[in-house]
């Protein structure tokens, strides 16, 4: 009588780590088909183009370094002047979206260690806006979200004189990452754990 007991005792929960297992798969493999269907279904691509614009008008392509981040001079004349540093939204293809640009700054100082996002004073172009100071994000406000082939700068310009009032150090060097989040636009609670949008 106790070995049957024992017996069925083993095969209830032999059969209930199965489904436990079972379920798990099943679950893992629906959420990660259902994501990669929805970026098919999504029909557009966004991403960054960084570059620097240079005195003569030219631009001047970022290179990010090992780590994904682009290194800023706090020196007027260099090339990679913090103030010459452009950032372009590109998106191919349409569908109605909402986009924002994550840009993370850090200040490595001489001795190595490392001072995170000291907001820099960049202007942006109309219809971003700018909620830096609690999400490090810059937020494209058309509801109906960019146009085909999207290809503009969101900064427009730097305020020099709100920078050197800024009590930095000057021996400090800046480096920033710069991504690009884009999601339908009944999908932004969900992907980026907001429940309005920063505007509204």
């Amino acid at each position: 009588m106790k070995n049957s007991r024992k017996r069925i005792a083993a095969i209830i929960v032999s059969v209930v780590a199965v489904i436990a297992i079972v379920s798990g798969s099943l679950a893992w493999y629906t959420s990660t088909n259902s994501l990669q269907q929805s970026g098919k279904l999504y029909g557009f691509k966004s991403s960054a183009r960084v570059y620097f614009k240079q005195s003569d008008g030219s631009d001047l392509t970022a290179t990010p370094d090992e780590d994904g981040l682009y290194k800023l001079s706090l020196n007027s004349n260099a090339k990679n002047y913090v103030g010459n540093l452009r950032i372009n939204v590109v998106q191919k293809g349409y569908s109605k979206n909402y986009t924002r640009v994550k840009l993370n700054v850090e200040w490595v100082m001489p001795d190595g260690t490392v001072a995170q996002n000291i907001t820099l004073p960049y202007k942006f172009a109309s219809k971003w806006f700018d909620n830096r100071s609690e999400d490090y994000c810059v937020y494209y406000t058309e509801n109906s979200g960019l146009s085909n082939d999207y290809d503009k700068s969101i900064i427009t310009g730097f305020d020099e004189e709100s920078f050197i009032k800024n009590s930095l150090v000057q021996n400090a060097t800046p480096r920033i990452s710069v991504s690009v989040e884009s999601v339908q636009v009944n999908r932004y609670q969900q992907f980026w754990g907001i429940d309005k949008l920063p505007w509204e």
